[in-house]
C-alpha cells in the first residue's frame, strides 16, 4: 500500500500492471486505475472491479489474461 500511495503523489503514469489479479474498487491497484494511471494490465483474474470493466469496455485499458499456475 505504501509504494501505491508514492506513485499516486508522485503522479506516475502510463502504468503497466502484472498482478494475480487487476483490483479490487477504492483499494490497492483499484485505486491506480481509478486514478487513470494504468494503461495496461497482465493478470489472471479481472472480476470485482466495476471501474476495471468500464475502462476496459470503453478501450481506454490494454488487458492481457494469463492463467494461473
Amino acid at each position: 500500500a505504501v509504494l501505491i500511495e508514492a506513485l499516486l503523489e508522485a503522479g506516475v503514469d502510463d502504468l503497466e500492471a502484472v498482478s494475480n489479479n487487476a483490483g479490487v474498487d477504492d483499494w490497492g491497484l483499484g485505486r491506480l486505475l481509478a486514478a487513470g494511471r494504468r494503461r495496461r494490465v497482465v493478470a489472471a483474474y479481472v472480476g470485482e472491479n466495476r471501474e476495471f470493466a468500464r475502462q476496459y469496455l470503453a478501450g481506454e485499458l490494454e488487458v492481457e489474461l494469463t492463467p494461473p499456475g
